[in-house]
């Protein structure tokens, strides 16, 4: 679900009502591929949720391989970032099937 803040950066959050009651955490990068892209003209965040540390780890090393991530790091799920207008924070699904959960997924 895309939604606008009010400083008028955009959240698309692609979890379920189920995924946002079992997320723990998320393994958070700017994407700096993304960043003054389309309709993130500010800075472009990219999340993945997790359900326990073991996903965060997983998640996080296979982040860390990707060279258009930059500051990997792990927050709670009840994380709030300081968005700013034009920046875009993307959600994926919690899927323990998708490339990021798998070990050497990247």
């Amino acid at each position: 679900m895309e939604k606008q803040t009010n400083t008028g950066a955009i959240i698309d959050d692609r979890r379920t009502d189920e995924q946002r009651e079992i997320t723990w955490g998320f393994i958070v990068a700017t994407d700096s591929f993304m960043s003054g892209w389309g309709m993130a003209k500010g800075k472009s965040y990219f999340a993945v949720p997790v359900a326990n540390n073991e996903q965060a780890r997983i998640v996080e090393a296979n982040m860390r391989r990707r060279s258009e991530m930059k500051r990997v790091r792990f927050v709670l799920a009840d994380y709030r970032p300081k968005l700013q207008a034009g920046d875009h924070l993307s959600i994926m699904e919690l899927d323990p099937k998708a490339r990021f959960f798998q070990v050497n997924g990247f």
